[in-house]
């Protein structure tokens, strides 16, 4: 049509052109061509006017395109049980809350239960899944049949069309591979790195640095033999991270190799600890040690030890020193060159997730170790948290967050009095990203929280209200799933 095109140019150079005079439109505009130039005589008016009026009639007169012999197959019978009344109300508060934790949760008791949402629901969890990817396979099960059908009609939802864990590492986004490698890797560890091992030649080098951090993961002397052939690759990066999970490893090459030089080099006498390191062969170099301290408050020496002691099992100590940890963290913390390497052992206990010597270092040592927590028994966890949270309150909040279990109402109290005070820190969504480990309990005890300052309190109490709303739709959606 040449006047759409006429309009166009004129949208592009300017009403000062001619615009398309009533003659030059089609017969059935002429009417309403003329009631639009008496209506206004404001140029831009006007071509505006006359352009919604031929676009309409452009859009009336358009043709919808046609394929024939095309047949779409019905949705499959759904095989679960669709959500009570009260949990798809719920659903749809927690929605409109936009917490994705407590989506998250919501979903997690829907799966677990094996219910899926109503028809409406679907594509509004299906655009969901295509923006938080870890929430995936999550829409997948609470979708049913119906999301399954209706992915094959968008791209972006091809996420529900992978049936089995195998099928999403194989054909699923790279996101989706790491969520399902991670998950794998946590109930079958040797099923994950076969997985891993079958596709490492066609994953790029980025690829293979975000997978081979998941092989932390129940790591053990299975893993050596992938991880030393690792050494040939041409990505430096990839070669540091093999190592670095290679001294995770008791077993492994490089961790039997600090030992022996340990037992040769530190000794524990009548003088205390004594450290004569022999000289460092190449092969000990080529293992990231840096033999010259780099501190004036080690000796070169103590610096190497202390390097080696970070990758041995603090079991290795027993059996050389033939003494028990509670022994030996007492000894070593009275002596000079000992109290120096005691954080080396610490380190050591942390990356060989050693919970009895993180107990054994709790009840004897002189000095507080944060990244130890992690490594006890929850209860004991809470109460050295409680104990210490005014000196080392962020630690312990970033430890607490990493848990998937819910807090105890006293830590929670504990926690929400720092946080009640660092109101831009710890702001609405703080809250909201973590109200799965917020016990519902807690809310009555969000006025014993507030702190003391008035500018303060009134901002705690408008967020306790945003808490109490949080935690009582977590509480229906318990509700909801338990009747």
């Amino acid at each position: 049509m040449q006047t759409w095109e006429h309009i166009i140019h004129t949208a592009l150079l300017g009403t000062d052109k001619r615009p398309p005079g009533t003659n030059e439109l089609p017969e059935a505009l002429s009417e309403a061509a003329a009631l639009i130039q008496q209506s206004t005589t404001d140029k831009e008016e006007q071509f505006l006017q006359m352009a919604a009026l031929l676009f309409n009639y452009r859009q009336c007169g358009t043709m919808p395109v046609k394929k024939e012999n095309v047949t779409i197959e019905k949705a499959g019978a759904e095989e679960k049980q669709y959500c009570s009344r009260l949990a798809m109300q719920t659903l749809k508060d927690i929605l409109d809350s936009e917490s994705n934790s407590l989506l998250q949760f919501w979903l997690q008791h829907c799966s677990d239960k094996e219910r899926i949402v109503a028809p409406e629901f679907v594509p509004l969890l299906m655009n969901i899944g295509i923006q938080h990817k870890k929430l995936q396979n999550l829409v997948v099960a609470c979708c049913g049949k119906r999301g399954e059908w209706l992915s094959r009609f968008n791209p972006e939802w091809n996420f529900s069309t992978a049936t089995t864990d195998e099928e999403l590492w194989l054909t699923g986004s790279p996101e989706q591979r790491k969520m399902v490698l991670e998950q794998i890797r946590k109930t079958a560890p040797d099923t994950a790195r076969e997985w891993l091992i079958k596709t490492w030649p066609q994953e790029d080098a980025g690829t293979k640095i975000e997978l081979m951090l998941l092989l932390g993961i129940n790591i053990g002397a299975a893993d050596i033999e992938f991880l030393e052939s690792l050494g040939k690759e041409k990505s430096k990066k990839v070669k540091e991270i093999a190592l670095w999970l290679l001294k995770q490893i008791p077993t492994s090459s490089v961790v039997m190799q600090y030992q022996q030089l340990l037992q040769q080099s530190v000794t524990v006498g009548h003088k205390g600890v004594e450290i004569q390191m022999p000289a460092l062969d190449e092969s000990i170099l080529k293992t990231g040690i840096d033999k010259l301290s780099n501190s004036k408050d080690y000796t070169d020496d103590e610096f190497v030890a202390m390097q080696l002691m970070q990758a041995v099992p603090p079991g290795f100590w027993e059996t050389h020193l033939q003494s028990t940890p509670d022994v030996i963290i007492k000894t070593w913390q009275k002596d000079e060159a000992g109290k120096k390497l005691l954080p080396a052992i610490v380190q050591a206990v942390v990356a060989f997730k050693d919970q009895r010597w993180a107990t054994a270092f709790m009840q004897n040592s002189h000095v507080f170790y944060i990244d130890i927590i992690p490594l006890l028994p929850v209860k004991e966890q809470e109460t050295h948290s409680i104990k210490f949270i005014s000196q080392f309150a962020e630690n312990i909040i970033e430890h607490a967050i990493k848990r998937e279990d819910t807090w105890s109402i006293d830590l929670t109290r504990a926690i929400f009095i720092h946080t009640a005070r660092s109101v831009y820190q710890y702001n609405r969504s703080f809250y909201s990203r973590y109200i799965h480990c917020i016990p519902v309990g807690i809310i009555s005890e969000l006025p014993k929280c507030a702190p003391g300052e008035d500018h303060l309190r009134a901002t705690w109490n408008n967020t306790s209200e945003y808490i109490t709303t949080l935690l009582n739709l977590k509480k229906q959606t318990i509700q909801s799933f338990n009747d």
